[in-house]
C-alpha cells in the first residue's frame, strides 16, 4: 500500500466529543493532501504527536499536543508498528522545510526512523508556504 501523509496541526475545532481527523484538524495543507491521495487513488495518514499515525476518519477528541525531540524514540516505534500492521509500503510524506520550522523536525524524525525499522520506502516532499 502506497500512502500520502503529513503532520497534523496546531490548529483544531474546539468541539465536544469525537470527530474524524480531516474535520478536527483545521488545516488547508492537510485537505489539500486529502484531495491529492483522493486524486492519486491512494490512502492518506496524519502523523499525529499524540496518536502517532493515524487514517482520515480516525475519531479524535480535542488535545494540545507538540511533539517534542524526546519523544521521537517512543512515537516512532508505535508508528513503525502501524505501519507494519496497515501493510504500508511506500510513505509520500508532505511537511514544510524542519530547517524553516524547527518545531516540524521531531515530526519528520519520527518518519524516517518509523519507515527504516518497518522497512518502507520514504520520500519526504518539502511544501512551500505556512507549516498550518
Amino acid at each position: 500500500m502506497r500512502v500520502i501523509c503529513t503532520y497534523c496541526s496546531k490548529a483544531k475545532r474546539k468541539d465536544g466529543g469525537y470527530l474524524p481527523a480531516v474535520l478536527r484538524y483545521q488545516s488547508d495543507r492537510i485537505l489539500q493532501l486529502v484531495d491529492l491521495a483522493d486524486a492519486k487513488d491512494l490512502e492518506f495518514m496524519i502523523l499525529s504527536g499524540e496518536y502517532g499515525l493515524i487514517d482520515r476518519d480516525y475519531p479524535l477528541p480535542f488535545y494540545d499536543h507538540l511533539l517534542q525531540p524526546w519523544e521521537v524514540d517512543k512515537l516512532s516505534n508505535r508508528v513503525a508498528a502501524t505501519l507494519c500492521m496497515a501493510g504500508v509500503k511506500e510513505i509520500e510524506y508532505h511537511t514544510v522545510a524542519p530547517e524553516l520550522v524547527a518545531s516540524i523536525r521531531p515530526y519528520l524524525s519520527v518518519m524516517e526512523a518509523a519507515c527504516s525499522r518497518a522497512s518502507v520506502a520514504l520520500r519526504v516532499v518539502i511544501l512551500d508556504g505556512d507549516p498550518v
